[in-house]
């Protein structure tokens, strides 16, 4: 198909009739800092024009005006992602910015849901449910001071998706269509299953098939009361058997496993603000709880501990929560011994933080994300650690080391292995430090071969996980979805993308739809 693609100029014009000059940033400056994501470099497409809706008329237009000139669309929520997954594979394109769409439009106390727009943060969202008594299904991703509702669902949140009771998206062609009982006639979004689940269609799709402008959140009552528990363990093997035994209990709302490094480094770097809000929490508490948590806290509480496991356990009651507790330590101290709950206390109170997205340095960091059957997790963990120590050599040459982030679900474990190496840091990361790191950290210089290194590192991470029979959530344009279907399976995605984008104009490469599959121009 001939395409009709207009000059920057005229581009960033057209945008700018639609959304105002102000909403329509067409300078090197802006194109090149949207562009990227937390694992992009600066040696790819960069959009043309970046261009903020603040309503679905306004989104509407541009989406006429994409398909009119077959100018591909990226859509970007809060921009913390590092899988590319709206950073452009084309530089004639739009990047729409969809954070202006970003009203809570409704908490619905009685059916116990909240309709949020896609541009909300989950922090807004967390604010516009406080007082109501009511709390999300699913815990929000630590980065939800930035990351966006849209972006989270299009990415996928581990367990969160089964708290989606219904989206609003706009299609290629203009056409607004929403899901479960939200799509009936009478409108009232508190059902998702009335026929076929439409709603997962859209669900971890990368904004392949649709752009989301809302939500529907399920919510649940806050819990009447809540507990906190830490173990340590000698190995990964013990904490990854450990999870697969906890793995029936429903009352544990929280789960984070810790490696070695991060044991020892998380009170320095993201935690310790919130564990003086943790301290005078407790001191108004009484000069008991008070005097017990300075004690805890006078010392380094996680001295001399390897792996680590922090659990929020919910209960009816505080006699509920004590007995949970107590069948939480039945199935830990075995393998494990517990140590002061101050961590778990401190991220409940920290809420959201974006922190840990540079080492405690300034380090770049990449993480690569696997899901597994939880009976897995202890071969998961020899496996990853044995990858590693093949690597140990050239990883210590350039200043590279790994960390974990562990967790498990209802069936799944996930295993999160993260590298860490000294380069510069992008104008993404600065933007969202504090002015005193910004600052530090601003002028590290670039470190092309310990880039590489990393880079190299994380494909062949990829493939061992995924021969190992990992899926993925954050698809975006890296963990090869359609390689890792069966043929089958992908001919009907293929067939789902030719109804609702024929032309392949939103977000081409995600999920592997490129020009040479047969589902795009």
């Amino acid at each position: 198909m001939a395409t009709t693609q207009p000059t920057e100029n005229r581009l960033t014009a057209a945008m700018a009739g639609i959304v105002g000059d102000e909403h329509a940033l067409g300078s090197p400056e802006d194109r090149a800092h949207f562009s990227q994501d937390i694992f992009s470099f600066r040696d790819g497409p960069v959009a043309e024009v970046v261009a903020q809706p603040a309503d679905i008329g306004e989104l509407t237009e541009i989406l006429g005006y994409a398909v009119a000139h077959q100018c591909p669309v990226y859509t970007r929520g809060g921009g913390m992602s590092y899988t590319h997954g709206y950073v452009p594979t084309h530089a004639s394109s739009i990047l729409l910015d969809l954070r202006r769409l970003n009203t809570v439009r409704e908490v619905n106390r009685a059916e116990q849901y909240v309709v949020a727009e896609a541009g909300c943060t989950w922090s807004q969202v967390t604010e516009a449910l406080a007082g109501s008594g009511l709390q999300l299904e699913f815990t929000a991703p630590f980065s939800g001071i930035y990351s966006t509702v849209g972006g989270a669902i299009s990415q996928n949140v581990p367990q969160g998706m089964r708290g989606v009771l219904g989206v609003e998206v706009v299609k290629i062609d203009g056409s607004l269509l929403r899901t479960g009982s939200w799509g009936t006639r009478a409108g009232h979004p508190f059902y998702a299953d009335f026929g076929p689940n439409l709603t997962g269609l859209f669900l971890g799709d990368c904004g392949s098939f649709a752009v989301k402008t809302a939500a529907v959140l399920k919510l649940r009552r806050e819990p009447e009361a809540t507990g906190y528990c830490s173990f340590a363990f000698e190995s990964y093997e013990d904490m990854a058997a450990t999870m697969v035994a906890l793995s029936g209990l429903a009352f544990i709302r929280r789960c984070v496993g810790l490696d070695p490094y991060k044991s020892q480094n998380s009170i320095k770097v993201g935690f310790r603000e919130a564990l003086e809000t943790v301290k005078a929490v407790a001191s108004t508490q009484g000069k008991m709880a008070g005097a017990k948590f300075s004690a805890q806290a006078s010392r380094n509480f996680m001295e001399g501990v390897k792996w680590s496991l922090h659990l929020t356990i919910d209960g009816d009651c505080d006699e509920g929560v004590a007995h949970n507790l107590e069948r939480v330590r039945g199935v830990c101290v075995p393998s494990g011994r517990e140590i002061p709950n101050l961590l778990p206390q401190a991220m409940a109170a920290r809420g959201f933080s974006v922190r840990g997205f540079l080492g405690p340095k300034g380090e770049r960091w990449v993480p690569t994300n696997s899901l597994f059957p939880i009976s897995q997790a202890p071969e998961v963990a020899t496996r990853v650690q044995a990858f590693f120590e093949s690597h140990r050599q050239a990883m210590t040459t350039v200043g590279m080391w790994e960390s974990y982030m562990t967790n498990f679900g209802a069936g799944y474990f996930l295993c999160e292995p993260s590298v860490y190496w000294p380069d510069e840091v992008s104008s993404l990361h600065l933007a969202h430090l504090d002015a005193d790191e910004a600052k530090r950290f601003r002028n590290h210089p670039a470190n092309p071969g310990a880039r590489a290194l990393a880079q190299k590192i994380r494909r062949e991470l990829k493939h061992l996980l995924q021969s190992m029979g990992a899926v993925h959530v954050q698809l975006g344009k890296y963990y090869g979805y359609a390689d890792n279907l069966q043929p089958a399976v992908w001919q009907q995605i293929q067939a789902l993308k030719q109804l609702f984008d024929p032309d392949c104009l939103l977000n081409p490469g995600n999920l592997g739809f490129t020009p040479t599959d047969g589902t795009n121009r």
